[in-house]
């Protein structure tokens, strides 16, 4: 027998109570606490939201009928890893506002000139048996609150196009305008920028100063097709350049790897050499696709893998001020997810531990010779970047 002691006011109330009404309280209390416990133990539902394909974009991604904030508004946020089922066919994927996955990988896309939702795959999107289901029904619903936002927040970063907000930087670094010093690379012979052209990101007027002031004579523009040159209004440094015949227009797709661009890059870099020093590679922000190329080119000159993740992380410095001594674990996402798959492409390796001991002069003569270029060609590009 259990013998319940109690201090001299709480057994004087009881008394005055009364043993019923005590045990009434006792009981009422016991209730509460039982019914606190079971609304704790109670699953909360996980978010869930459901609508249908209303078409499919250029890029093959299916578009939904519902936005970012009808997703916020059902519990998803940017970063989460979810679920899509469509005819019975689930798929685990992350949830972004931009293409941060790898290429051929799915992935859910809030993009901020999407109308709506898109499900697609990055970069080529959706495979052969996922088109042609408009009207279909799409079920989203959450798998890992929060499994991929490390991506999120390293690939999903913003930058303005006022150069008053970056009062800490030179107008060089704000128009991302660097000389590449790398491998064997001539001093002042190879330079990467924003576009010199397109005046969208308010940096066009800066690029263009600096190239003249570096003698710059030859551009690789990975971004424009001839109809946008044409469209532009030209800084004056830069319309020097378009009219003189010193740009070689190369305009590349948002996938490297793909055979359209590899062509294209190919047959711009057999050229290369006929035109003069100094050159400049340029895509929009001089970020992804100068990025890439610019890798190729230093690793064919023989820069080693440290070399050519200091340049690639030069840029994310200039436009968002992130740089590996503070931002170490961002930093490592966007070399791992960004330039490492294209290091690999083009070394034509599989195993990412491979590339830091990679004789990059070798394989990236690999690469270009069994893509079409010939020894001799390969020769007179290597000579063109490294010559004193």
């Amino acid at each position: 027998m259990t013998t319940f002691q109690f201090g001299n006011d709480k057994a004087s109330s009881l008394l005055k109570i009364g043993w019923r009404s005590s045990l009434l309280i006792v009981f009422i209390s016991l209730l509460t606490l039982a019914t606190s416990c079971s609304n704790d133990d109670i699953p909360v539902p996980e978010p869930t939201i459901s609508g249908s394909i209303v078409m499919y974009n250029n890029f093959n991604g299916a578009m939904l009928d519902f936005t970012e904030a009808d997703m916020k508004n059902a519990g998803f946020t940017l970063g989460d890893l979810i679920s899509v089922t469509i005819d019975d066919k689930e798929i685990v994927m992350p949830y972004y506002d931009g293409y941060y996955a790898p290429n051929g990988e799915y992935l859910l896309v809030a993009y901020p000139t999407y109308p709506s939702i898109c499900f697609t795959t990055s970069n080529v999107g959706l495979p052969q048996e996922l088109l042609g289901l408009e009207g279909h029904t799409v079920t989203i619903k959450m798998k890992e609150k929060g499994g991929s936002l490390i991506v999120q927040e390293a690939l999903g970063m913003k930058y303005t196009n006022e150069r008053s907000d970056y009062p800490t930087l030179s107008d060089e670094q704000y128009a991302n305008a660097r000389v590449i010093k790398a491998g064997k690379i001539a001093n002042n012979r190879l330079y990467r920028c924003s576009s010199p052209f397109n005046s969208k990101i308010n940096r066009a007027s800066y690029v263009s100063e600096y190239l003249e002031r570096e003698g710059v004579k030859t551009v690789l523009n990975l971004a424009d097709t001839e109809a946008k040159m044409q469209a532009y209004d030209l800084p004056s440094y830069s319309h020097t350049l378009w009219d003189g015949g010193h740009v070689i227009l190369c305009p590349l797709t948002a996938d490297p790897t793909s055979d359209d661009n590899n062509q294209k890059l190919i047959e711009a870099l057999k050229i290369l050499p006929s035109y003069p020093a100094p050159y400049v590679v340029h895509c929009t922000e001089g970020k992804d696709r100068t990025g890439f190329v610019c890798a190729l080119l230093e690793g064919l000159c023989g820069a080693t893998y440290e070399e050519m993740v200091d340049d690639y992380l030069i840029t994310y410095d200039n436009y968002y001020q992130v740089s590996p001594i503070y931002f170490p674990s961002i930093c490592e996402i966007l070399v791992m997810l960004k330039l490492n798959p294209y290091l690999m492409y083009y070394a034509g390796v599989s195993d990412e531990s491979q590339l830091p001991n990679i004789d990059y002069a070798e394989a990236f003569s690999n690469f270009l010779l069994s893509h079409g270029m010939n020894q001799h060609q390969l020769e007179a590009l290597i000579q063109a970047l490294t010559a004193k």
